[in-house]
């Protein structure tokens, strides 16, 4: 049914997949269903391009490392640097947040800190959030070297952006990375126990904390592009529907806590 080129039926398979992913073993997401998803991804529909990121968070657990670590993630790079709708743009940020936990250390080292950098220059606003929740979501992926002189570099220009939900969100993660920072500088003996997860193959128990920040982003998308979907149901939105933005020359991903009190605008995403 995954392969079918019905539109209606694609949509309905992916808003409905969390009643059967739990019966699907993985060597069929892999192999039967995965690679007819990743389709998804190329639609000219917003919608359908929204509902295939969202089925990420369900897919993702059971998919093998090639899938997950490189074809999945090809996927992400283009949609986070080209993709003409920010909801999509910022929901692909939110996904990684939360299934980051699930990738293999080493494609966690190059793409996470990348990525999420790559996002807080959006110029969506809710993008920049979701960059900023996605650092704070993942902070026990990061050592402290790449704390002190990747992440907090990029937050703290984040406390001068002209939006305030930007500058809200950015300094309450810069404060938690300040505090850990500050915790091993006191005591040097906690560093292994801090960076005890950097290195780990995965951490998929994480998914579950980020589960909150994710939700509002996955869910808000969801709304807005089904409406445009009943406006334009063949063509994507204008730029009347739909933040634009100039399309920037995409490079991979790889080359390079939780959110409250979301603002409205934040949760057009």
């Amino acid at each position: 049914m995954f392969s079918s080129t019905d539109r209606a039926m694609r949509i309905r398979l992916l808003q409905q997949m969390e009643q059967f992913i739990q019966y699907l073993d993985e060597p069929t997401v892999n192999t039967q269903i995965f690679p007819h998803v990743v389709h998804g991804f190329l639609d000219t529909n917003p919608a359908i391009r929204e509902q295939t990121v969202k089925s990420m968070l369900l897919l993702a657990p059971k998919l093998n490392e090639a899938n997950l670590n490189v074809e999945l993630m090809k996927h992400f790079a283009r949609l986070q640097a080209k993709d003409e709708q920010g909801p999509i743009r910022c929901n692909t940020t939110v996904c990684l947040g939360k299934i980051g936990s699930y990738l293999s250390a080493s494609t966690r080292h190059r793409v996470l800190t990348s990525a999420f950098s790559r996002a807080t220059k959006d110029p969506f606003a809710p993008s920049r959030v979701a960059g900023v929740l996605g650092f704070a979501a993942t902070h026990n992926l990061y050592s402290m070297n790449d704390c002190a002189h990747k992440i907090l570099p990029v937050l703290c220009g984040l406390t001068v952006d002209p939006e305030k939900s930007v500058r809200d969100q950015a300094f309450k993660a810069i404060r938690s990375f300040l505090s850990k920072l500050e915790s091993v500088s006191e005591d040097p003996t906690q560093l292994e126990e801090v960076e005890k997860d950097v290195h780990a193959a995965s951490s998929p128990g994480m998914g579950g904390a980020a589960a909150s920040w994710a939700g509002w982003a996955v869910t808000g998308v969801s709304s807005l592009t089904s409406k445009l979907m009943r406006v334009h149901p063949t063509t994507a939105p204008t730029e009347t529907n739909i933040p634009q933005r100039p399309t920037p020359e995409g490079e991979p991903l790889g080359d390079a806590g939780r959110g409250q009190g979301h603002s409205r605008g934040q949760q057009r995403c």
